[in-house]
């Protein structure tokens, strides 16, 4: 019985260990583990995540640039604030509005004569 407990015991401590090192989608190994004054244009920024204490070791913002490299900011700073609005901004995809939009459609009538005599009068012009 003892065992039972001990196996269902090291299984949930596993469980939590694993759960509690991925947050949005981010394993541990890319934690930040201090801050930086890094900046890069704003053009170059993917997105971007929030690393709360106390879970992580500092309050910090993950920025993901285009060639694939995490930068870590301190939340605080202005420059971490205006990217993370253009981020938002920029990957915020803007609502179609329909309602504003009329569809216009041309339609032409054409007579149409399905007689033989026409028929048999266009196959000999041709």
């Amino acid at each position: 019985m003892k065992s039972h407990m001990l196996g269902f015991y090291a299984v949930l401590l596993l469980w939590l260990l694993v759960s509690s090192s991925v947050q949005d989608g981010i394993i541990i190994g890319s934690v930040c583990l201090t801050t930086s004054d890094t900046k890069v244009p704003p053009k170059n920024l993917v997105s971007y995540t929030n690393q709360r204490k106390p879970l992580f070791p500092v309050d910090a913002v993950r920025f993901l640039t285009i060639s694939g490299k995490v930068i870590c900011s301190d939340p605080t700073s202005p420059w971490a604030k205006k990217a993370m609005t253009n981020l938002d901004a920029k990957n915020k995809k803007p609502k179609k509005s329909i309602s504003n939009k009329i569809a216009h459609q041309s339609v032409t009538t054409v007579a149409v004569n399905t007689s033989t005599t026409n028929r048999t009068l266009l196959s000999a012009q041709i």
